[in-house]
C-alpha cells in the first residue's frame, strides 16, 4: 500500500512539474480568448484553487486533472447540483507514455489543453448557465471566434449527459486509506436512443456495420446537433451499453457534418474473456479528425466489455 501511494504521488508531481514548465514556457502576449476569457486571467489556478480528480481517458492515453475554485469546491462537498454564479473548474488534459525504466506505469509527456468551466446563468443562458474556454498547450484558442459558439454548445451537449450531477462530470476523489471512492450514476444522463432503419443511413456510415444489419440504435437529442470530434470517443461507453442491451448497432451521428461514432457486438466472435472473467466482445469505430471537406480518418478498436 505504501508503495502505490509513493508512486502515485510520484505521478501527480510529475504533471504538476510538466503542467508548470509548460505554462512558464507561455509567450508573453496576451493569448487568444473563447468566450471572453484567456488562460492567464485564472492565474496560478493549479497551485490555489482545490485539486478535485484525475481522469484517464483509456482511449487517447490522455490523464486529465481537475481543479475547482473556492465556490465550486463549496458546492462539491455540499453535494449541490446548482452551483452558483463565480463557480469555476479547471482541466489539464496531459498527454502519456510509458516510463521506460518502469514500464508498467504511465508518465506525462507534456500538456495538450487547458479546459474551464465558469458559471454564470446571466451571459450562458443557451449552455444551461456554464461557459467554456480551451486552450492548446502553447496557452492559445486556435478556433475562429465565429465558431466560438459552436464549440461551446458542444461542450454543453457532451455535458448534458449528467444532467443529475449539474451538468458536472467531476466529483471529489477520496485520498484517505480504507475509503472507498463515490460511486458514480452512469453517466447517461438524457441521453436516449431511437431505432432506424439501417438502409437510411449515410452510405459512409453504412459500410461500417456488421453484414445484414436491418436496425440500428441512434442517440436521439443535443448531440446529433452539436458534434466536436472529443464526443466520438466519449460516448463510447454509452453506445456499447446500449449495444449490448438491444443486441443492436448503437450510433451517435451528427446531423450536419461526417462525424459518428459506432459500436456493436462482434459478429464473429462475440464471447470474449479478459483477465478471467467472461465478457462481450464489442467493435468500436469513431471518426478522429475535424472535418475539412474530406471523411475524416476512421479509428477501430476491439473491447472484452465485462462489466454489464
Amino acid at each position: 500500500m505504501q508503495r502505490i501511494f509513493r508512486n502515485t504521488s510520484a505521478v501527480f508531481f510529475g504533471m504538476l512539474l510538466v503542467f508548470a514548465a509548460a505554462k512558464a514556457a507561455l509567450p508573453e502576449q496576451a493569448p487568444d480568448t473563447m468566450n471572453g476569457y484567456s488562460l492567464s486571467q485564472f492565474g496560478s489556478f493549479e497551485k490555489e484553487w482545490h485539486l478535485v480528480t484525475s481522469r484517464y481517458r483509456k482511449d487517447t492515453g490522455e490523464m486529465r486533472l481537475t481543479w475547482a475554485n473556492d465556490i465550486a469546491w463549496k458546492a462539491l462537498l455540499e453535494k449541490s447540483t446548482d452551483d452558483p454564479d463565480g463557480a469555476v473548474f479547471a482541466k489539464i488534459g496531459m498527454m502519456t507514455e510509458d516510463d521506460p525504466d518502469f514500464t508498467s506505469s504511465a508518465v506525462p509527456s507534456g500538456v495538450k489543453r487547458y479546459q474551464f468551466m465558469v458559471r454564470d446563468r446571466k451571459k450562458f443562458p443557451d449552455t444551461q448557465g456554464w461557459g467554456y474556454a480551451i486552450f492548446n498547450g502553447s496557452g492559445k484558442n486556435t478556433s475562429k471566434p465565429e465558431d466560438h459558439a459552436i464549440d461551446s454548445r458542444a461542450c454543453s451537449a457532451c455535458h448534458e449527459m449528467v444532467p443529475q450531477r449539474g451538468y458536472v462530470f467531476s466529483q471529489p476523489m477520496s485520498l484517505a486509506l480504507n475509503t472507498a471512492a463515490p460511486i458514480l450514476s452512469e453517466a447517461t444522463g438524457n441521453i436516449t436512443f431511437t431505432t432506424l432503419d439501417a438502409a437510411k443511413l449515410r452510405t459512409d456510415v453504412q459500410k461500417h456495420l456488421p453484414t445484414g444489419t436491418k436496425q440500428v440504435r441512434r442517440v436521439h437529442g443535443p448531440f446529433e446537433k452539436h458534434v466536436f470530434v472529443g464526443t466520438m470517443g466519449e460516448i463510447r461507453p454509452v453506445l456499447i451499453r446500449e449495444a449490448i442491451r438491444t443486441r443492436h448497432p448503437a450510433l451517435l451521428i451528427s446531423d450536419d457534418s461526417p462525424l459518428f461514432s459506432l459500436s456493436y457486438i462482434n459478429p464473429d466472435k462475440p464471447a470474449c474473456e479478459d483477465h478471467g472473467k467472461k465478457g462481450v466482445s464489442v467493435i468500436s469505430l469513431f471518426t478522429t479528425g475535424r472535418p475539412d471537406g474530406q471523411l475524416p480518418p476512421v479509428a477501430r478498436n476491439e473491447y472484452c466489455e465485462t462489466a454489464q
